[in-house]
């Protein structure tokens, strides 16, 4: 068959290759760690990855819905030029300058805009959330944003979202910028030390215990991400695997495994295994065999746990894949929660807070949560070991039911243990009887 001359190497790459931007760097730089998330994971539940009010960065930036806030931004800008010398904007401007391209590296998506629309985005941007943040740590209830609860909540959802992000650098230096003498008065009002102290108060709910000496997050998904993991330590690579056939939180319990609140100041991520050595009849802790009791620290679930959880998942899935520990956490309660009468179980141990109003919703979160997440080795996976081996026992099962049936309570057992020793008397009466015959 002979050649056709005019298809060459040369020609298909200008086929194909024209139809992209040569010039665009296709590989992610190291400075990224805002993400799209990835359409898999967005079906699962779209709303909560979607802001409902306001847009923060390019992602979400421009859309029709949102532009309601845009006005309050400018408001805001106003707002705040109250509190910084006028020549502090030029500092500001030339600083987003300066950083204009270590911030578009930080989002995984090359964003189109020009540089005077892409720095006037990021400049309203930060200067609402500072001014925001200021509102909200002095009370400032003169502000509609601030006074009616369920905006400052909804306002509170949409700067956690990953895509809904700016570089906390920017946020920090800006802040730094806008108040240089942190310790001196400006406009007759004392401000926060640092916006680590601003951001981890309003993230945090006002509370800042365990807030950190310095900012090592990347963005505000990321500080929700260090709130929920801090003072955890996943365990040796010698003791995490893949989680699979663990039984639920009600056979687990019927096959006499104990759920109990971990106390403390806990991260909600820890949890860990006692086992305790208890007499199988009357529950008297001297004898064999041993009761295995799993201690998991409180977690609460409000309306807005689902969406903070599943942006948390989302940025382990991209930023920090070898470093799931919250993916983790959340397959291991995947296991535990199967049925309502599973999430009962956990809430009168204390394990789970449902403030839902309804154990079928908190089981529909807890089952969807990991959907089209992946896996690596879990750090829960020597805790899954040994309660398979403890319900794969038979005579555990066994224990457990006699203990439930018999011994459930003080006059269960103690009428469990009249009628044994009655039986035993009747015996020892009757072999008596028959030795006299004999």
């Amino acid at each position: 068959m002979p050649k056709n001359s005019s298809i060459n190497i040369g020609s298909i790459e200008e086929r194909k290759e024209l139809l992209i931007d040569i010039e665009e760097n296709l590989e992610p730089q190291a400075e990224c760690c805002i993400y799209r998330v990835s359409n898999e994971i967005r079906k699962v539940n779209e709303e909560a990855y979607t802001p409902k009010m306001i847009s923060i960065g390019p992602l979400h930036h421009g859309k029709a819905e949102l532009a309601g806030m845009e006005k309050q931004k400018i408001r805001y800008k106003r707002e705040f030029a109250k509190r910084i010398r006028k020549e502090t904007w030029d500092e500001i401007v030339d600083f987003l300058e300066k950083h204009e391209q270590r911030i578009r590296n930080c989002y995984d998506e090359t964003c189109k805009l020009r540089t005077l629309e892409f720095i006037t985005m990021i400049l309203y941007d930060a200067v609402f959330i500072i001014e925001f943040f200021l509102r909200v740590y002095y009370r400032d209830v003169r502000d509609f944003l601030v006074e009616k609860t369920n905006v400052r909540s909804n306002v509170w959802l949409d700067l956690q979202l990953l895509e809904n992000q700016l570089p906390y650098f920017v946020l920090e230096d800006l802040y730094m910028i806008a108040f240089p003498n942190l310790n001196s008065r400006s406009n007759g009002e004392d401000y926060p030390a640092s916006f680590l102290l601003l951001s981890y108060s309003f993230i945090n709910d006002g509370e800042l215990s365990g807030m950190p000496n310095k900012a090592d997050f990347k963005h505000f998904t990321d500080l929700r991400r260090y709130i929920m993991a801090k003072n955890y330590r996943a365990g040796s690579e010698q003791s995490r695997g893949f989680i699979k056939d663990l039984p639920c939180a009600l056979k687990l319990h019927e096959s006499g495994v104990k759920f109990k609140r971990k106390e403390g100041d806990q991260c909600f991520l820890d949890r860990s295994i006692e086992k305790k050595k208890y007499c199988a009849l009357i529950g008297i802790p001297w004898l064999e065999p041993e009761q295995h009791e799993l201690q998991i620290p409180r977690f609460e679930v409000f309306d807005e746990t689902e969406a903070l959880i599943r942006n948390v998942m989302a940025l382990e899935q991209c930023h920090y894949p070898f470093e799931t520990h919250v993916c983790s956490y959340f397959e291991f309660m995947d296991s535990l929660v199967d049925t309502e009468q599973d999430v009962d179980l956990l809430v009168d141990a204390g394990v789970i807070s449902n403030n839902l109003g309804d154990s079928a919703r908190a089981v529909k979160m807890f089952n969807s949560l990991c959907s089209q997440i992946y896996f690596n080795d879990s750090d829960y996976y020597s805790i899954v070991k040994d309660l398979k081996a403890h319900y794969d026992n038979p005579w555990n099962h066994t224990k457990a039911t006699l203990k439930r049936v018999y011994f459930s309570n003080l006059w269960r057992g103690t009428g469990t243990v009249a009628a044994i020793v009655l039986l035993l008397l009747t015996l020892i009466q009757a072999i008596c009887s028959i030795l006299q015959v004999v």
